[in-house]
């Protein structure tokens, strides 16, 4: 980092990152999966986002076509299945198609081992790792956008199924393990304008006297 400047890249650049990512349909996706040593190479970038007490809880199941498809199939089942059979069909043979033909689907998950010493004196620790993979998780997208490439963080349910463990290959399982984030990924030309906000002064409580 420059003494000089006091910034390690142009303040303007970060702020343009973190403003214009938003949420892609992966309907928009086109093309083929993005190669998978840059999507590593985020994943390596993202996970060392700072933690209370180095647990690093983080992992990430990068799928493969077969894994996409039987989590597709999956959770079609599950949409279908409802009281309102025809329009859940309806949204179900979407979804079908949706998850079935994305590029990449990456899942990112938050391991906190309740037995152990850390867990027993820490009750707060399963949520203090919560919040540190997303933020990677979000570190991960901002990575991931910088490079043109679109995401979409879903939190479809579709991990209470007793299959889902076994088509990803969930490493310590319910309840020590938990779903943080499905990120759907693909490139696009369909990325959505950023919306408008309410105004600062709404949401920020400012303590300054002098104002």
């Amino acid at each position: 980092m420059s003494t000089t400047e006091g910034r390690i890249v142009p303040q303007s650049d970060l702020e343009s990152l973190i403003a214009t990512r938003r949420t892609s349909k992966p309907a928009t996706f086109e093309g083929p999966e993005p190669d998978r040593s840059l999507i590593r190479n985020c994943i390596e970038v993202a996970r060392k986002a700072p933690n209370h007490h180095r647990t690093e809880p983080a992992y990430f199941y990068l799928l493969n076509r077969r894994q996409i498809q039987e989590l597709a199939e999956l959770n079609a089942a599950r949409v279908a299945d409802s009281p309102s059979p025809k329009a859940n069909l309806e949204k179900a043979e979407r979804k079908l198609k949706e998850w079935g033909q994305t590029p990449g689907l990456l899942i990112v998950t938050c391991h906190t081992d309740p037995g152990s010493t850390l867990a027993r004196s820490k009750p707060a620790l399963f949520e203090e790792d919560y919040a540190a993979v997303c933020c990677m998780t979000q570190n991960l997208l901002l990575l991931l956008h910088n490079l043109g490439i679109a995401t979409k963080w879903s939190t479809a349910p579709i991990w209470k199924h007793s299959d889902f463990a076994r088509i990803i290959g969930l490493k310590h399982g319910e309840p020590s393990e938990r779903v943080v984030a499905l990120l759907f990924y693909g490139w696009s030309q369909d990325f959505p304008k950023t919306r408008q906000f309410r105004p600062l002064d709404e949401i920020l409580i400012d303590g300054d006297d002098s104002r």
